[in-house]
């Protein structure tokens, strides 16, 4: 029968012994490119909700809303609050 505790232990792995400085770095740089993409993935995600609005009405405002994460405001049009969402986004006025 296989013992679990000599699975788990890695510094006996004859493979992990010659190659973990090339696994961390790869872990190292994955978390580094996620790191790096996540702010401009969000921008792009908000400029392209705004876009799809804005031209020819190919979404709608409750999609808007909820692509954009916004709260319903009392009196306001759905529409109205994704309109100047984008607005000050984009620094548009």
């Amino acid at each position: 029968m296989l013992n679990p505790k000599k699975l788990l232990d890695l510094n006996s792995y004859e493979w992990w012994r010659n190659h973990r400085r090339f696994v961390t770095l790869g872990i190292f740089l994955a978390l580094f490119a996620a790191y790096i993409r996540t702010p401009s993935a969000n921008d792009f995600k908000v400029r392209d909700t705004c876009g799809r609005l804005q031209s020819s009405y190919q979404i709608t405002g409750e999609e808007a809303m909820k692509r954009l994460k916004l709260e319903l405001v009392k009196d306001l049009d759905r529409r109205v609050i994704s309109n100047n969402y984008c607005e000050r986004y984009l620094g548009i006025k």
